[in-house]
């Protein structure tokens, strides 16, 4: 099994490329969903978040309030770096997981990490893939998400720029364009990945 690590800033595309890899038949995890899991109430992670930022954070049902605290963490970096030292712990042990348990498979299995730079987590991978794009690519697709231009410019300032995670990469893959483009990228990096 050929492991894959796919990151790249947000909004750059990295769960399309991922939907792209699934098309293919390469398995793909996604770090997300699994801090998603691990945030869900009763959780040791969520006891832990509810504890350090507060009832504030939590919905009338009892969920997290992942918007409010997204806008909390992404305008403080002690908090950022707070919840980040609860979840990505518990998210590396799941994807870790999750690979062993592809063991012994043909083929290649990804796993999209956003911060995989940032967290410490580059290392053992066969190769690393970077998506990216331009500044105002994301700027925009963030604001189509939602986010005022205030929040979508700290949002992109709180992470490592793209340009210093592409150098770190095996493989860069650039979505400024098409859907179309981005498959023919994605497909051709993955091809050459998996023929190693």
């Amino acid at each position: 099994m050929i492991k894959i690590a796919v990151t790249g800033g947000i909004a750059c595309g990295k769960t399309t490329v991922g939907l792209l890899f699934e098309e293919d038949g390469v398995a793909v995890c996604d770090a997300d969903d699994l801090a998603r899991a691990a945030m869900t109430q009763g959780t040791d992670v969520y006891e832990r978040v509810r504890s350090e930022f507060g009832e504030n954070v939590v919905c009338r049902g009892g969920e997290l309030n992942r918007e409010l605290l997204g806008a909390l963490v992404f305008a403080d970096e002690a908090a950022r770096e707070k919840l980040n030292s609860i979840v990505h712990p518990v998210v590396r042990s799941a994807w870790e997981n999750w690979l062993g348990e592809r063991r012994g498979m043909t083929g290649g299995a990804a796993v999209i990490v956003p911060l995989l730079f940032e967290a410490g987590f580059s290392y053992g991978w066969d190769a690393v893939i970077c998506v990216t794009c331009s500044e105002d690519v994301q700027l925009e697709r963030l604001q189509q998400r939602g986010l005022s231009s205030d929040e979508a410019v700290g949002r992109v300032a709180a992470q490592l720029p793209n340009a210093e995670k592409q150098k770190m990469s095996d493989f860069v893959i650039v979505n400024n364009g098409t859907k179309g483009l981005l498959k023919r990228q994605a497909l051709k990096v993955l091809g050459r990945i998996l023929e190693k």
